[in-house]
């Protein structure tokens, strides 16, 4: 069957409303887009010096982490790297795998986790050094001399905003979870068997 497109009747342009567009949200505003975008030139800053085999450069924040407080908690590592707690776990565990870092109970706290640095996460570390304060160099050769420090400032308010969020977090009382009973299942009743009279 052939359609005749002139029967088609089309909208006319002159009277067809216009479409109406929502808030535009600019990413170039953003400050946590603007966040986002310089971690990433981190990243890759941090690839080109230390080398796609190496470890990443949040590894080597973590291994950073531990070296500075040998021993500490996953609880503490997340308030220290900023990575959220499953990201963390993660990590770690990778990194155990590897030979990197060991985990034992703690001893003022069986149910938490102590973290420490193997001979090899620390070898790893010395050779990642290098590559991390080549990122810190071009963070800031990037701004002009006078904006340096208060770029370092901001930053700085912002960590510790977030530390104060994690303790806040950490204090709050947890809700309670209402547990609702299931209805209990109706028990059917069991057919009655049929006697038959007996044979005389």
């Amino acid at each position: 069957m052939t359609v005749r497109t002139d029967s088609i009747r089309r909208p006319d342009r002159k009277t067809a409303r216009p479409v109406r567009r929502g808030p535009v949200f600019r990413l170039s505003e953003s400050p946590s887009h603007l966040l986002r975008r310089a971690e990433q030139f981190a990243a890759e800053i941090f690839l080109r010096a230390e080398g796609a085999d190496s470890i990443t450069l949040r590894q080597s924040v973590l291994l950073a982490a531990i070296a500075e407080a040998d021993g500490a908690s996953q609880s503490n590592l997340v308030t220290a790297t900023g990575v959220d707690r499953s990201t963390l776990a993660e990590m770690m565990a990778r990194m155990e795998q590897r030979g990197l870092i060991t985990r034992s109970a703690a001893e003022d706290d069986g149910r938490a986790k102590s973290v420490s640095l193997t001979n090899e996460g620390r070898r790893r570390l010395e050779g990642a050094l290098p590559a991390m304060r080549e990122v810190d160099k071009a963070l800031l050769a990037a701004l002009p001399v006078n904006r340096r420090g208060s770029f370092k400032s901001t930053l700085l308010a912002l960590a510790e905003a977030a530390d104060v969020q994690h303790a806040e977090a950490a204090e709050a009382p947890r809700p309670v979870r209402k547990v609702v009973a299931k209805p209990k299942a109706a028990k059917r009743a069991k057919p009655r068997s049929k006697r038959h009279p007996a044979k005389r």
